[in-house]
């Protein structure tokens, strides 16, 4: 069966969203269960993390629930490598034997799903998610296209990643000229800080290290603790270390409420990250990538540290 085959068969999807939910998962699960609605279905959204409150401009960011599936009949998962990405509610989606359409464009993805439509080619999620939507015979509109053009802009923080092509480009204009407010999207997912986050921030960066061609910081518990800000506060610190100079590969380590360790990377294009992120069970792209780990702090630290020197140190760094 196709992945068209499935979404048109469908009368009651439950659409998932992965943990730390980011710009591109939620703006492409809230577009793909507007466009199933609109053909006559239905949609459960579900997420196992609160959404970031960047994107509480969003319209119907509030219908995510940490729910597990019912009495859908086609499970789909959005923007992750693998099921373990999506939480226990990825468990509970193995467990209830729905069929699993697996969207997606990490180069990392591990096709999961019962059905997989992957195109690491894709800037975003919500690009392939675009394309769906002629063939579904649903028309954009102001909203979809704000969902999408979300999705787009977060993934390529601002049509700046190598992975940004002419098509994003030409597939952003036609969102635009659809109703999406390019201004709007950019003024709320990068320039609507809070003090509290702007300290955290602070602390992050005054906790960097710089050795060889890595800089790495970490995000810590008390960190959050002491300037009051929530664990997705931190987001975008790795990508504002990527930009020193004197490194290949930036680093941040936040420590998790659950326990674990999460590990965000990003890389100069002649460095691929997202084999480091799949050693430790993770994934991503080539310049962006992330992985959790169990353990603590300094001993997850040491381990990454050690992987990523022995990335730079190999003849073909690629």
């Amino acid at each position: 069966m196709t992945p068209l085959e499935l979404l048109r068969g469908t009368k009651r999807a439950y659409i998932m969203a992965h943990q730390a939910p980011d710009g591109d998962a939620i703006g492409s699960a809230l577009a793909l269960g507007r466009a199933l609605e609109k053909m006559g279905g239905q949609a459960t959204l579900a997420c196992e993390d609160p959404l970031p409150s960047m994107f509480a401009f969003l319209p119907g960011g509030e219908w995510f629930e940490a729910r597990e599936p019912g009495d859908e009949d086609l499970a789909i998962a959005l923007d992750a490598s693998d099921l373990g990405r999506f939480g226990s509610l990825g468990e509970k989606v193995a467990q209830s034997g729905l069929p699993l359409l697996n969207i997606d464009h990490h180069v990392t993805n591990r096709f999961f799903g019962t059905v997989n439509l992957v195109q690491s080619e894709a800037a975003a999620t919500a690009e392939i998610i675009y394309d769906l939507l002629p063939d579904l015979k649903i028309p954009l509109d102001p909203l979809l296209a704000t969902y999408l053009l979300t999705g787009l802009v977060t993934d390529t923080q601002g049509f700046r990643t190598a992975n940004t092509t002419v098509r994003t480009l030409e597939i952003a204009t036609q969102l635009m000229k659809a109703g999406a407010s390019l201004s709007e999207i950019t003024e709320q997912v990068f320039r609507h800080w809070d003090l509290s986050t702007l300290r955290l921030w602070g602390a992050i960066i005054e906790s960097l290290r710089l050795k060889g061609r890595m800089v790495w910081a970490t995000e810590t518990m008390a960190m959050r603790s002491r300037y009051g800000a929530r664990a997705d506060r931190g987001d975008g610190v790795v990508n504002l270390l990527a930009s020193l100079g004197q490194a290949d590969i930036a680093i941040v380590f936040r420590e998790r409420e659950d326990g674990l360790i999460e590990v965000s990377l990003r890389s100069r294009p002649e460095v691929d990250v997202s084999s480091i992120a799949q050693y430790f069970g993770g994934g991503g792209h080539p310049q962006a990538a992330g992985c959790s780990l169990e353990g603590k702090l300094e001993e997850v630290m040491t381990e990454v540290l050690a992987k990523a020197k022995e990335r730079l140190s190999s003849p073909l760094k690629g």
